[in-house]
């Protein structure tokens, strides 16, 4: 079914012509550097970079891996390895990064440095692409590598657009663009995890369906988290049920007494108040994908399907 391949389909204008641009690099481009967010580091990455870019090495740098599930985080890492991947993890935003990154560029560009030192190039020269979609924090990595020169950095698709070349050693200089969001999602759990990490705006996804599967993820994997945060035990099996998630939204507004009428909850401020609390990462180390996630892709119910009954 055709709503099946492309759950979403759009594509700024902006990402279009950063994406022939990039295009245009690839000649001159020695490793890649893609940023993923560590609590959905798969569907943080774009499959449009895997094709144009699939002859190039890559090094996949792990972000705001202090607010994931660590044993989940190892568990990507050995998946992305295993893949012919090199991956290194951000663990601690106030620990520089900068050698560490350097020594592992050096690591994965040494057979094309020996090849230039052969041909009588003294100082061989490495370019590193360095690609993310938006909000997963490609600026702030950018930034620790450059010595804290002054970037435009924020927390917006398409705050950082232009192309920007930054001096990184005396051998390495890091190619920088802007972040690109895939053309369409296969998958609603790819845009439901995208809008988690604030990738996406949340705004275009159902917000009861996007609750209700994230609720599901944490009930089903983190109880005790989300326990914590309602307050309250709570008693339901597992795999959670659509109709349990509406029922610890309508317990939570009963605790704080939040009703529309007499006996009618209101179980849409319980959501709004969830998602502000989700952005803000009350609810600590979670993952919003592991790598069952992609045999278990497959059986979650399509999107469409669901709000066209």
């Amino acid at each position: 079914m055709e709503s099946e391949k492309a759950l979403f389909n759009w594509f700024p204008g902006h990402m279009n012509k950063a994406i022939k641009e990039i295009q245009n690099q690839i000649p001159v481009v020695d490793l890649i550097i893609e940023i993923v967010d560590a609590r959905a580091p798969y569907s943080s990455q774009n499959p449009i970079f895997k094709r144009i870019l699939a002859t190039k090495s890559k090094l996949i740098i792990f972000t705001k891996c202090d607010l994931a599930d660590q044993k989940v985080v190892e568990s990507w890492k050995n998946y992305f390895e295993s893949n012919g991947n090199f991956v290194f993890l951000i663990k601690n935003k106030s620990v520089p990064i900068l050698n560490d990154v350097v020594k592992l560029i050096n690591q994965i560009t040494l057979a094309k440095q020996n090849r230039d030192k052969s041909r009588g190039i003294v100082n061989p020269q490495i370019n590193v692409l360095v690609i993310g979609v938006p909000n997963v924090g490609k600026s702030t990595v950018i930034s620790r590598l450059s010595k804290g020169k002054e970037l435009k950095i924020g927390n917006k698709p398409g705050v950082t657009r232009g192309m920007q070349r930054i001096s990184l050693d005396k051998n390495i200089t890091l190619i920088d663009t802007p972040g690109i969001l895939p053309s369409k999602f296969s998958s609603e759990k790819e845009a439901i995890n995208l809008a988690a990490i604030n990738a996406i705006k949340r705004e275009v996804l159902p917000q009861e369906r996007f609750v209700f599967l994230i609720l599901q993820n944490l009930y089903n994997n983190y109880k005790g988290a989300l326990e914590n945060y309602f307050g309250e035990k709570l008693f339901f099996e597992r795999p959670i049920t659509q109709e349990d998630t509406i029922k610890i939204l309508e317990l939570t507004a009963m605790k704080n007494k939040w009703a529309i009428l007499d006996g009618v909850w209101d179980i849409e401020r319980v959501m709004e108040v969830f998602i502000i609390d989700l952005f803000k990462h009350k609810i600590p180390n979670i993952s919003f994908e592991n790598p069952q996630f992609l045999i278990d892709e497959s059986k979650i119910p399509n999107l469409i399907n669901e709000i066209s009954q």
